[in-house]
């Protein structure tokens, strides 16, 4: 048996895929061909891989290769064989790398590459503004985890942004709901996903724009400029949380009035008894 370590059990699952989808092959029994027989030429598929797909094809003694000349059935050759008989005898680990490499190849990751953003939808996309927010990167976005693909969107996100050490302005809407109709009238109301950023004011988009951006290099120009963060800056009065306790309320949302004699809410935090960080937030 040969060892699976041995550099002879490795076997280059993009060479058997070479050329596969440029030649379209059919597969015709002959009918003096047994079952034993069949069984035998896939063996010799088998065994034959090192020598390349043509050679191990040509072994095979009960099959006869007939060029397919119809343009209409653009199957590969893989398609046309059965895989279980095919890959039962090989390795395991070996099977499971030649699957993923067709689907990938399939799919065309190997070929692909970001595409950038036009400039036409980004320059719809500039026409909403955000007041105020000229001179900084705003990023609306939740920590909540009730939701996981926009929890990690927003993750994403503020993970490409630090790695530009730039300056954002996170704007948690699950901790204050202010944020959220802030960022719906900016929107015009319209139904909103996060995160959404802007950047000098201006309204650039959700985790695809800037993933996008990021990809074909564009996102590092349009923050230039943009004051950067320290090296392994963290807030030292917040963490990084961006809130802290209402000193006011200590968090309970409720003061005691003397002159009436009774509770009443607290006008400096919000519905959770939070204020923004006064040192990295101002």
């Amino acid at each position: 048996m040969m060892d699976p370590s041995s550099p002879d059990s490795v076997i280059n699952t993009w060479e058997l895929m070479e050329g596969l989808d440029e030649f379209d092959f059919e597969f015709v029994h002959k009918p003096g061909s047994s079952i034993l027989q069949d069984s035998q030429s896939v063996d010799g598929v088998v065994g034959s891989v090192e020598n390349g797909p043509a050679n191990a094809f040509g072994s095979m003694g009960c099959f006869e290769v007939v060029e397919e000349i119809s343009s209409n059935d653009s199957k590969p050759l893989w398609k046309h064989l059965s895989e279980e008989s095919l890959l039962a005898k090989m390795d395991a680990n070996v099977v499971s790398s030649y699957r993923r490499a067709l689907t990938a190849k399939s799919l065309g990751f190997r070929d692909r590459k970001p595409e950038p953003i036009s400039n036409v939808s980004l320059s719809s996309s500039h026409q909403l503004c955000l007041p105020g927010a000229e001179d900084r990167v705003v990023l609306y976005y939740t920590s909540l985890r009730g939701i996981r693909r926009t929890y990690e969107d927003c993750c994403d996100v503020r993970m490409i942004f630090r790695g530009f050490r730039v300056c954002v302005d996170e704007r948690d809407i699950s901790m204050d709901s202010a944020y959220r109709k802030e960022l719906q009238s900016v929107l015009g109301g319209k139904a909103m996903s996060l995160p959404r950023v802007f950047i000098g004011g201006k309204y650039i988009g959700g985790v695809d724009e800037i993933k996008q951006l990021h990809e074909c290099g564009e996102l590092g120009k349009i923050l230039e400029g943009f004051p950067l963060r320290d090296l392994g800056y963290a807030c030292e009065s917040c963490g990084d949380v961006r809130f802290m306790p209402c000193p006011n309320c200590n968090g309970s949302r409720k003061v005691f009035e003397e002159e009436e004699g009774k509770l009443r809410r607290c006008t400096d935090c919000n519905e959770n008894g939070l204020i923004r960080c006064p040192s990295c937030c101002s």
